[in-house]
């Protein structure tokens, strides 16, 4: 039998053979789910002119996921930075993952993640910014949210333990933004753009995001029964410039705009994902 790289099932059966005759059968199950979900993971994080952050993110990255014991790439989609963020980014990697160098005629970061996710091989997919403002530290918890049978986990500053070392003028912004967004789905934090989510809940063929925040884009068209907010401290950008400024609000409010309609089209105005669950640390 040939063992498939990413799904392991000659050692998951050596594993079994050993633990069956002590584990009661119910005890048996858990553990045989536990070990079926999420068995390779996809971290994919969208960059413009990332050069000075992008080799710290990595190494970071892959320092949280090694514990995780199962297989893993790093996608780093990169928007043809002209400061050779791709270059850094291919030197940080070291085989760890690869970079995807998109030659579109205008930047997005939505467009960029939804790149990566077509280019993924992970059945679980992590999307984080490349500039320092999301800690890779918090993706074994957001990962754990998943085995543990949600389908989307959230990095949230909008539950207990959660907060944000933005500027107060940034902070104003974000909550404005999550309180229009709530029309849309239930989700506190729901302009995160920091999150897990099981890779056969998207459906990639309705997602056509306007603007930065593929996460909304997420939430309210994929097929999310179960979600989990996890806080999370959001840090000031490590280093570089922020590419936030009036464009990027106006099309966040023409995303809002749209996402309505398509939620009464679609007869979904009143639909939410079954358990929203605000988890401590």
């Amino acid at each position: 039998m040939v063992a498939d790289p990413y799904h392991s099932s000659a050692a998951f059966i050596g594993a079994s053979d050993i633990l069956y005759p002590v584990l009661s059968s119910s005890a048996f199950y858990l553990y045989f789910v536990l070990m079926a979900v999420a068995s390779f993971v996809s971290v994919i994080i969208p960059t413009y002119n990332e050069a000075e952050n992008v080799a710290a993110t990595v190494d970071r990255t892959v320092a949280s996921l090694l514990p995780l014991e199962v297989g893993y790439e790093i996608l780093i989609v990169d928007d043809a930075s002209p400061d050779r963020t791709a270059a850094a980014a291919a030197l940080a990697l070291r085989g760890r993952g690869r970079v995807i160098q998109r030659r579109a005629p205008k930047r997005s970061l939505s467009l960029s993640v939804l790149d990566g996710i077509r280019e993924s091989r992970g059945d679980v997919i992590v999307v984080m910014d490349g500039d320092g403002n999301h800690p890779p530290e918090l993706i074994p918890m957001l990962f754990n949210k998943i085995r543990e049978g949600h389908d989307l986990a959230i990095a949230s500053r909008y539950v207990k333990g959660g907060s944000s070392r933005e500027r107060l003028t940034r902070r104003i912004i974000s909550r404005f933004a999550c309180c229009m967004g709530r029309v849309v789905t239930g989700i506190r934090d729901n302009t995160s753009g920091f999150f897990c989510v099981r890779k056969s809940r998207l459906d990639m063929a309705r997602l056509a995001p306007v603007g930065f925040k593929i996460g909304l884009e997420i939430f309210v068209k994929s097929g999310i029964d179960s979600v989990c907010e996890v806080p999370f401290t959001f840090m000031s950008r490590a280093k570089g410039r922020s590419k936030f400024g009036l464009r990027e609000t106006a099309l966040y409010f023409c995303h809002i705009g749209k996402l309505l309609f398509y939620k009464i089209k679609s007869g979904l105005l009143t639909s939410l994902p079954d358990v929203i669950v605000k988890s401590r640390r």
